[in-house]
């Protein structure tokens, strides 16, 4: 049974893009073309991309996304030092592919701020606001309060759906 006193462990979840910082990486719309030439048809930012639906013979290419390109951070990062200076739980739930949790890592570092891990559920064809889900399930049963942060309506909603958890929509 989880204590309920004042000594309560808390998780602090955030996303990475457009919640604690931006980047110049962009998504690649590729069309798969006959003779087996792609083309890039569009670039995307990751609000952009949130919102996109591929046309007939197009793909998403993720592959900027395993590395930061110019990072920026974003106002949010202040309460990521803070919870971290506290010395509670702090995760980055991106949907980076796993390339990027170093980058992403040494980036919080140089910010003073020190996650206990960097989960990246992209880079595969996958439903990402499920899989971020599936995540906080197994961080909600360690800890006594969860918060999470995200830009992503979708993420927001599925988050929404779980006991535990106080989601914020940034």
């Amino acid at each position: 049974m989880k204590s309920k006193d004042n000594n309560m462990k808390k998780a602090f979840v955030f996303d990475f893009d457009d919640t604690l910082a931006t980047t110049t990486c962009k998504v690649e719309v590729i069309y798969d073309g006959h003779w087996g030439r792609d083309s890039i048809v569009e670039e995307l930012t990751p609000s952009e991309f949130n919102t996109y639906e591929l046309k007939t013979g197009e793909s998403f290419s993720f592959v900027q996304f395993g590395q930061l390109i110019n990072p920026v951070a974003l106002p949010l990062i202040s309460l990521a030092q803070e919870v971290s200076q506290e010395n509670h739980n702090v995760f980055i739930l991106s949907a980076r592919p796993s390339e990027a949790v170093n980058p992403i890592t040494e980036f919080l570092r140089s910010l003073n701020i020190e996650v206990k891990s960097v989960i990246c559920v992209g880079g595969k064809p996958i439903n990402i606001a499920k899989e971020k889900r599936t995540v906080l399930m197994s961080i909600i049963e360690n800890h006594d309060v969860v918060y999470f942060y995200d830009d992503d309506k979708t993420n927001i909603q599925e988050a929404d759906k779980l006991e535990g958890l106080k989601a914020v929509r940034i």
